[in-house]
């Protein structure tokens, strides 16, 4: 037997437009990608009830990081659609840590998660 397995992902929802995260943002917000230097940065699991419904979407992370690198004050800021990948996004977040950022402790950082065709990945 192969590594295939019988689960395919269906898609029964298109695939939102991503969201312009800057536009979510104060000029002295962080952004993923710009100041963050991840260390431990495991992408959540596709939500099953997601999955198993055909359901795409995405989602707009807020977060701190501390002096030290750790992860502070996680929470959604946007997410379509609403209740589906909310709870994973979150579990997820809390658990990254970075390289101690340059200038101290970064506040209000943003992260876009996408999740498409049964597939969870960063945006840009």
């Amino acid at each position: 037997m192969g590594c295939a397995t019988k689960d395919v992902f269906k898609p029964r929802s298109q695939y939102p437009p991503d969201p312009w995260v800057k536009g979510y943002s104060n000029p002295d917000d962080c952004l993923g990608g710009e100041k963050l230097a991840a260390r431990n940065f495991e992408l959540p699991a596709y939500p099953r009830r997601a999955f198993n419904t055909g359901r795409q979407g995405w989602v707009i992370m807020r977060l701190d990081v501390s002096a030290q690198g750790m992860t502070e004050n996680v929470e959604v800021e946007r997410s379509i659609p609403d209740g589906y990948f909310e709870n994973a996004s979150r579990q997820a977040v809390k658990n990254w840590t970075f390289a101690p950022p340059k200038v101290g402790a970064l506040r209000n950082c943003r992260v876009l998660l996408r999740y498409r065709f049964g597939i969870v990945s960063l945006g840009g």
